[in-house]
């Protein structure tokens, strides 16, 4: 087990009974490790690896036997009344991101935990990630997705996963520290192009949800205090380039009007201040000028002493 692996599943034991959403050619938890595993994708273990035949840099032998096939629709349905309230862990890396109906895949997964079970996610930080320049995700558009019971990811979706789309030195996904220029990987008149692709016959992926990690905690506060879900954050953290963890815990009981307010106002705050530490990665940027002058000024100090 890496690090990565050793973090997002501290405290859970192999004999735990845990369900695995879309883990593609990386799964946290493989059978082949002892892990009493339920796996769901978009595509059979045969589809996976047919789908990375060509990648060099993809072992097929790591790619785990698909359970059940998950192309749209509710999961619960998918699995079965059966299954719910059986699980002690439900989870999912980098796969939030490109749920058509976030709040359903949420609420899905409160419905398959036991009442003491763990909602574990590795989530895209849009800071640190090819979605840098698009604005994050509301609580608003998941209401509005939830309502709409979206199936397919909309046209507005498609041109913002497209037209903001960048890249740094080539790469999708770079560290905190990182001040290469960015460079968008699409052009404007693509741009109805890509809305069409809401217009197709066949499903079209894309990142529908952008999160730092505390928007994404405002996301669920405020899913709770209106009623949609009955999850709650136990924890939140960065990890070291492209993504952020977060552990949620079922949680019936919505906190006294006042708290969740100075809640939402504080998680408000933050959002704001992760944008500004964002702007630090900007060359020229008034706030990176500042960073470089306590750099040079605590250098300066360091001599001195």
């Amino acid at each position: 087990m890496d690090d990565r692996a050793r973090r997002l599943l501290a405290g859970l034991l192999t004999t735990a009974k845990v369900i695995e959403i879309g883990p593609s050619l990386n799964p946290l938890v493989p059978k082949r490790d002892g892990w009493d595993v339920t796996i769901v994708d978009h595509e059979t273990r045969e589809g996976l690896v047919h789908k990375y035949r060509l990648d060099p840099s993809v072992d097929p032998d790591v790619i785990e036997e698909v359970d059940f096939v998950w192309r749209g629709g509710s999961l619960v349905d998918l699995l079965g009344s059966e299954r719910a309230g059986t699980y002690d862990a439900f989870i999912a890396s980098h796969v939030i991101e490109h749920t058509t109906d976030v709040v359903r895949f949420l609420q899905a997964a409160r419905t398959l935990l036991k009442d003491e079970g763990t909602v574990i996610l590795a989530v895209p930080d849009k800071r640190l990630c090819f979605d840098f320049f698009r604005p994050l995700s509301t609580t608003g558009d998941a209401v509005v997705a939830f309502r709409e019971k979206r199936q397919r990811h909309s046209a507005k979706t498609h041109f913002d996963y497209a037209m903001y789309q960048c890249t740094r030195d080539g790469r999708p996904g770079w560290e905190p520290d990182c001040r290469s220029t960015p460079v968008l990987t699409c052009r404007i008149e693509s741009g109805l192009d890509f809305m069409a692709r809401a217009e197709l016959d066949e499903y079209e992926d894309a990142h529908a949800w952008t999160f730092t990690p505390s928007s994404f905690e405002l996301m669920v506060l405020e899913l709770r205090a209106l009623g949609l879900l009955d999850l709650a954050i136990e924890r939140c953290e960065p990890a070291s380039h492209t993504e952020f963890y977060a552990w949620l815990r079922p949680c019936e009981e919505v906190q006294d009007a006042p708290t969740i307010e100075r809640y939402r106002h504080g998680l408000l705050e933050r959002i704001v201040l992760e944008q500004a530490e964002a702007s630090l990665q900007i060359v020229g940027a008034p706030l990176t000028r500042l960073e470089e002058l306590r750099t040079g000024l605590r250098a300066l100090l360091d001599r001195a002493t």
